[in-house]
């Protein structure tokens, strides 16, 4: 355990990373999909002067493939990363995934197909899977168990509060460059946020510099990883180890969800809500807002009252119908007011998550475990991302007619999203125990 002047600057060093490269995605995030749409062709000028509809639809299944493409790297990195930063450190990892954060950037400045975008975002996964589930082992290192729901908490709020701020910036940026370049070259355009996105990855990488680093592992080998996990977790009382595994059949089906409802909801906003990349940013915004007083109430409540299973069926409930919902509003002001309840979902669970699995998750395979729970969820996302990005390419042109009422047919990604999410709530709320 360091000591306490290290883990205040540990805490600092973490929060301080994650908002500065935070803050560049998120940057980037309104206007990747105009990217897309804009390589494959489907968009042939700037967004905002497009007559007419812009069919997103077109691009849903390249939507798909770059979220694939970063899971299909995320998802088995996230264990090898678990296991490397149990021998290596922690620090070392979230160096290393920093550095391959720059590349895939830098990858996205120069690429001028959409094949290219898939091979950087595929980068961009390993170094996700290098920084994100070892951050948040290495802040379970080092504090105490009533500490650690405030420490995680402040570290996801940190991302939130990058998202809150970041669209902004970027839609901003991509406006300032419309107007001193004009639009003639409408992909460097929509490109423009990428450069941002480089300097923020850039002073993120210089922070972790400033880690202290914490005693790694002695003589452990990447080889026995999985059979130690397995040996722990037979080892634990049954009600603990079946919690854990819940927990990891929990990630898959969230993952699975999320993989749909991204492509579809990005699809479904451009073509049935509003097409100006403004809104994009908009929404993101007020999804980041309602996500940040619940995550940090979440981290501050669970070590008041030192239980975090309530306060996690509590956000999964929230969120949830709001998926049936939302395909049936075109009004763009009702739309941000949806996405309120389901960002708080994730706001309150998530950190609550996150605690209760590090509680549960004895200390010497604690990284190992994160990794492989990052690894069932973005599982789940890799083969959601897909069939979302697959569906909706379909059914968004389709029309179907329950009783008297017309259904787009966009609206099965949320639903299945919807019904998903209700299985899980019932899954955790019946078989995951804390431990005294």
């Amino acid at each position: 355990m360091l000591r306490r002047s290290d883990v205040v600057r540990a805490i600092l060093v973490l929060v301080a990373a994650s908002f500065i490269i935070n803050l560049g995605f998120s940057a980037l995030g309104p206007l990747f999909p105009y990217l897309v749409l804009a390589l494959k062709g489907v968009l042939r000028e700037l967004p905002e002067l497009t007559m007419g509809v812009i069919e997103a639809h077109q691009g849903a299944l390249e939507f798909g493939l770059l979220m694939a493409a970063f899971m299909a790297t995320r998802a088995p990195m996230s264990v090898f990363s678990g296991f490397l930063s149990d021998i290596f450190g922690r620090k070392r990892a979230i160096v290393a995934g920093m550095m391959l954060y720059l590349v895939a950037t830098i990858g996205f400045i120069f690429s001028r197909d959409v094949t290219s975008l898939i091979i950087f975002r595929a980068v961009q996964g390993m170094g996700s899977a290098m920084v994100w589930p070892v951050a948040e082992a290495y802040l379970a290192d080092v504090t105490r168990r009533w500490q650690r729901g405030r420490a995680i908490s402040a570290f996801m709020a940190s991302m939130l509060i990058a998202e809150l701020i970041g669209p902004g910036i970027g839609v901003a940026i991509y406006k300032v460059w419309v107007a001193v370049f004009s639009g003639a070259d409408y992909i460097m355009a929509i490109k423009s946020p990428i450069i941002f996105l480089a300097v923020m990855v850039l002073g993120s990488l210089i922070t972790t510099i400033f880690l202290p680093s914490i005693p790694a592992r002695s003589n452990p080998s990447i080889k026995t990883g999985f059979k130690e996990i397995k040996g722990v977790l037979k080892t634990l009382p049954r009600m603990i180890s079946r919690s854990l595994k819940i927990m990891y059949l929990n990630g898959v089906i969230n993952g699975f969800s999320m993989g749909i409802i991204e492509t579809a909801l990005i699809v479904y906003v451009i073509e049935f809500v509003v097409k100006d990349p403004i809104y994009v940013g908009l929404y993101y915004i007020v999804s980041s807002a309602a996500a940040l007083p619940a995550t940090l109430l979440s981290g501050y409540m669970t070590d008041r009252i030192k239980q975090r299973k309530p306060i996690i069926v509590l956000g999964y409930v929230v969120g949830r119908g709001v998926f049936f919902l939302m395909p049936l509003i075109r009004d763009p002001a009702l739309f941000l007011i949806l996405a309120i309840p389901s960002s708080m979902t994730f706001g309150i669970s998530v950190p609550a998550m996150t605690a209760l699995q590090a509680d549960i998750a004895p200390r010497e395979v604690r990284g190992s475990i994160f990794g492989i729970q990052e690894l069932f969820m973005n599982s789940g996302v890799l083969v959601g991302s897909i069939l979302g990005g697959w569906i909706t390419q379909i059914l968004a042109t389709q029309i179907y007619r329950v009783a008297v009422y017309q259904i787009q047919g966009i609206a099965l990604p949320f639903w299945i999203t919807g019904t998903l999410g209700a299985l899980t709530t019932i899954l955790f709320a019946l078989y995951v125990k804390e431990p005294e």
